[in-house]
């Protein structure tokens, strides 16, 4: 009969996994530890968006297998805000391991032959795309990402094709009762400054940090107008960049902000209840 006992003990420990795996119903907001790029995933309920997938072997199957239920294989949204390998370069393995049901881009034109590659692989595979821009609205609910940029006009052209996509880089404004958050992709100075310009910015409770805290991104003057409670920068251990820069870390330290570091504290969540946020 001990074998009957053991099969009971298992089932009910499998049964309790289960059971903690269950959406609770409140908003998830996690900042993927990746290295030197950025990954972040929001979960509410059954639905579930990735925004960027960091670089490759990165660490952001580890990530999503964390904050998934085993049995969910599916990701209703996935957001590249821009076609880098530091920032859509594990996509490879997010298709391979995941059913897509739509991707969000801010341009179809890859930085790379590696990226290219893969965005020949999205359309081979007729995975949805929408290339996003300033206006455009994601909605689940009560939980919306509302596009900032880029406008019509972003980025320089040549030959039809930007030369630099971290000009035309997505900002998404998440919004959800109790909680902003503002996503930044790798835009710089001059892209804030056409924010700023355009009055489309405000105080945001989560800021995901520009281009991992760059020294050309942050200005003061965006720093002070958005003002986040916590400023999260995505950021790879002794990278060759020198990121994040002092003078950008001083900046948001200037207006209060909580400064949390991938590199140093490793993998941040939030959790949402519909009246407010903490840390989890």
């Amino acid at each position: 009969m001990k074998w009957w006992r053991t099969l009971g003990l298992v089932t009910l420990l499998l049964l309790f996994f289960t059971l903690t795996q269950l959406p609770d119903g409140r908003l998830h907001l996690v900042f993927c530890d990746v290295g030197q790029g950025d990954a972040s995933l929001v979960v509410k309920g059954s639905f579930q968006m990735l925004i960027d997938t960091g670089p490759r072997n990165g660490g952001v199957m580890n990530c999503l297998s964390s904050h998934m239920p085993f049995w969910d294989r599916n990701l209703e949204v996935v957001v590249g805000s821009h076609l880098q390998a530091d920032h859509f370069g594990e996509m490879k393995s997010v298709l391979g391991h995941y059913k897509v049901g739509e991707i969000v881009l801010s341009a179809d034109l890859p930085a790379t032959q590696t990226m290219k590659t893969m965005y020949d692989q999205i359309k081979r595979d007729r995975i949805k795309i929408d290339i996003a821009e300033k206006g455009d609205r994601i909605r689940y609910g009560d939980l919306y990402f509302d596009i900032l940029w880029p406008s019509d006009n972003s980025g320089k052209v040549v030959l039809g094709k930007t030369t630099d996509p971290n000009e035309r880089a997505l900002v998404l404004r998440l919004s959800y009762p109790g909680l902003t958050a503002l996503f930044t992709g790798d835009i710089g100075e001059e892209q804030e400054l056409a924010l700023l310009t355009e009055g489309v910015l405000g105080h945001v409770d989560i800021l995901k940090v520009a281009h991992h805290g760059s020294k050309y991104s942050s200005s003061t003057a965006f720093s002070e107008k958005v003002s986040p409670e916590w400023a999260v920068v995505s950021v790879g251990s002794k990278n060759s960049y020198g990121h994040p820069a002092a003078e950008t870390l001083k900046r948001f330290d200037a207006v209060g902000a909580q400064i949390w570091r991938t590199d140093r504290q490793g993998e941040l969540e939030f959790v949402g209840d519909g009246k407010g946020y903490r840390p989890k």
